[in-house]
């Protein structure tokens, strides 16, 4: 690999595609055009095609990437030295490496300068960087191993992508019915508990509070709750039980407000201070039902007009403004209806999250495997793609 910077003169009167590049090798991060006028640089990187780049800055952060084959033109400050690979090592190979913990720690260690933020790693100090370098055709292999679990992973992704946008409007249908205030329909809401942890992760059944992350947009996960060391305070009251109503009265304001059932909650689980318990009159009201309306688009919207706080990263609603909150209010076996298509697009959406996060840990393992070569691809694999080709 050498060192190839293509520094291009900024022109005032022209416009420059702009991109940086995500840590954790997740590739080139696409910024808002930016005009030559704007800018205090003189000259910008031209990114070129499968050339290497990282970020100088924030290359301890694994910051590096493989510029798209099919990339258009993009620039990037001086802070992203460019590299072309030589003719032992392919581009996409290269990108397999950047995904990996062994290189960003490598990175780490090479960073040097004054404060984390102003650490640098240097293109010389990069380029003494030694990694395992198989044969081209053992190389191509791995890649496309490597890109058929890729391009699957990718489309589990836009499975869950296209179930969520069936959940959002099967939950937008809300069966009519007179309308009532949240206050009319619960008979009660539960405050939890504030209290200081070590922040460690419980095994099960040990005493435990949720996190504020526990509760998504009409999701519950109990395994988002930090270890309780302390029990003063506490009382069964705070106890969270299967089937409980839960929401969060404090978040940012894109998350505040978020509704989800208590499933699957160990035992010993209690419940924090920004998040509450809805106890609804479950003759008029079913919890599930609550669940889906208030995590629809509009009653979401609903919910958050009531939020206040003067920071934009923390919001707050108040037990008065959500009570006045209005909710239609169908017949039990509407209501029930309503639950069952929206529980059948939850559930399926569940299961291919689930199955994304199993291929995700595979790929882990397999790339690991393939690149210590624990695991060798057979020279047969390449008659095979050509028949197949």
């Amino acid at each position: 690999m050498t060192l190839d910077v293509n520094a291009v003169e900024v022109d005032p009167a022209q416009a420059y595609d702009i991109v940086g590049v995500l840590n954790r090798g997740r590739g080139l991060l696409y910024r808002e055009p930016m005009a030559g006028s704007k800018t205090a640089y003189k000259t910008l990187n031209r990114i070129g095609l499968n050339q290497v780049v990282y970020s100088r800055l924030k290359a301890f952060e694994g910051a590096i990437t493989v510029a798209p084959a099919d990339l258009h033109e993009v620039y990037a400050s001086q802070e992203f030295p460019t590299f072309t690979c030589g003719p032992s090592l392919l581009p996409g190979y290269f990108r397999l490496l950047t995904t990996t913990k062994r290189l960003w720690d490598t990175l780490q260690n090479l960073s040097t300068g004054m404060g984390g933020r102003r650490e640098r790693v240097k293109p010389n100090d990069f380029l003494t960087i030694k990694i395992a370098l198989p044969s081209l055709s053992e190389q191509r292999r791995i890649v496309d191993v490597m890109g058929a679990v890729d391009a699957q992973i990718e489309a589990l992704m836009e499975e869950v992508v296209r179930t969520e946008r069936v959940l959002t409007l099967l939950r937008a249908d809300v069966p009519a019915g007179d309308e009532y205030r949240i206050s009319e329909v619960v008979v009660g809401i539960d405050s939890g508990k504030s209290v200081q942890t070590s922040g460690e992760t419980p095994s099960y059944g040990e005493p435990s509070v949720l996190k504020l992350s526990a509760i998504q947009l009409g999701e519950f996960n109990a395994a988002e709750a930090k270890r309780l060391d302390d029990l003063s305070g506490y009382s069964a009251a705070h106890l969270v039980s299967d089937g409980d109503l839960l929401i969060t009265r404090s978040n940012t304001p894109a998350r505040v407000g978020y509704v989800a059932v208590a499933r699957q909650v160990p035992p010993h689980t209690y419940l924090p201070d920004l998040i509450w318990r809805i106890r609804p009159n479950k003759s008029q009201c079913l919890p599930g039902y609550l669940s889906h309306l208030l995590s629809s688009p509009e009653w979401r919207s609903r919910i958050v007009s009531t939020a206040t706080g003067t920071s934009a990263s923390m919001q707050k609603i108040n037990k008065r403004g959500f009570s006045m909150v209005m909710v239609p209010v169908p017949s039990l076996d509407k209501q029930q209806e309503y639950i069952a298509k929206c529980d059948a697009a939850a559930d399926s959406k569940r299961s291919l999250a689930d199955e994304l996060d199993r291929l995700g840990s595979f790929r882990s393992t397999l790339l690991v495997a393939l690149l210590s070569q624990e695991i060798e691809i057979l020279e047969s694999y390449d008659d095979l793609l050509e028949k197949v080709s």
